[in-house]
This record gives C-alpha cells, sequence and structure tokens, in this order.
C-alpha cells in the first residue's frame, strides 16, 4: 500500500459513542469543504490540484493494552478514523478548509482533526460482507494466514468502510480488514 495523505482524528469511545460520531461529522465536513471549495474556486487551487472524490470512512483500531481491543471498552480502545486526502492538500489548504467548514457548523470541533501521513506498505486484507458485529470470525481467518504464511502484524487493525450503515442492510454491508505485515 503507497504511503497516502489523511485527515484523522484520534478517540477511545466504542463506534456508537458521540465522541466516534462527532469525529465522522468533523472528517466528512472538512473533507466536503476542502473538495468544494476547490472545485468551485472558494479555496485557491494547489499546483498538481485534480477534482477528486472524497472517499469512504476508514478507520485504524487498537488496545493499549496489546494487540487484541475491546471495541467497548473505553479504558483500553484506542482508535484513529481518518479520510484520505490527495497529496496536494498541505497545512495551509487544510487550515483555510477548516476555517470555512467552521463557519457553516461552529458547534463541530474542526480543531480536533490534525493533517497527517500514513505508509502501512505491505499488507493483507479480506472483504467482510455482513455486519459489523460478525467481523470476528474475518480476522480470525486473516490472523490464521499470517501465521500459516510467517508474517508479523506489524501496525493496526484497519478497516474501511465501503458500505454506508445509514443505506445498507447489515447483511450486505461491506468492510475491508487490512493488516500490515512482514
Amino acid at each position: 500500500i503507497p504511503p497516502v495523505k489523511i485527515i484523522a482524528i484520534s478517540g477511545n469511545e466504542p463506534p456508537a459513542s458521540k465522541q466516534y460520531q462527532t469525529a465522522i461529522a468533523c472528517l466528512y465536513g472538512i473533507g466536503y469543504t476542502l473538495k468544494m471549495g476547490l472545485k468551485f474556486g472558494k479555496l485557491s487551487k494547489p499546483k498538481g490540484y485534480f477534482d477528486y472524490k472524497v472517499g469512504g470512512l476508514e478507520t485504524l483500531w487498537w488496545s493499549k493494552k496489546g494487540s487484541k481491543f475491546e471495541i467497548s471498552n473505553p479504558k483500553t480502545l484506542r482508535w484513529k478514523a481518518f479520510l484520505i486526502v490527495p497529496q496536494f492538500v498541505d497545512e495551509k489548504l487544510f487550515n483555510e478548509a477548516i476555517k470555512m467548514a467552521a463557519l457553516k457548523k461552529t458547534e463541530v470541533p474542526y480543531a480536533l482533526a490534525s493533517l497527517e501521513d500514513i505508509n502501512e506498505g505491505r499488507s493483507i486484507q479480506y472483504l467482510h460482507i455482513g455486519p459489523y458485529d460478525k467481523i470476528a470470525p474475518t480476522i480470525e481467518l486473516l490472523h490464521n494466514y499470517m501465521k500459516e504464511n510467517k508474517l508479523k502484524m506489524t501496525g493496526k487493525h484497519h478497516e474501511i468502510y465501503i458500505s454506508d450503515p445509514r443505506r445498507t442492510k447489515p447483511e450486505k454491508l461491506k468492510t475491508i480488514i487490512r493488516y500490515s505485515v512482514k
């Protein structure tokens, strides 16, 4: 997986929590402000600009206490939710988008977001189809694959949400589960 630039927010509350839902609203607020602000000339187009689609939500999940995380335990749960943005997005453009987004929705804590680079490198992944609470067998399948192929996990548990849970039946949800390995 090549290096990518992301808009990110970190937290520790479960996915149904207000903290996680606020992070999603913040990420998409900035993501769409960037896209539309550039497209319609409200933000200055940087060198290398091209029109792009705002991607789906992704989240890295981990535990304070090792590799297995408990999704409902805020004492040990940690996450970083993010959206991938094009490489031409720099700090200046990112900060301008935050200011613009904050003018529309003052109640959203856009200042929590950061612009970062991540580099997962060599990875394995699998497409899980079904509800989020039935993802454990897919995770087990990937861990068994790592063991059988003498691979070591080098990153965090990564979920890429392809389906929108507000518009998709739970049994049809598509989620990519990814692990960086060596």
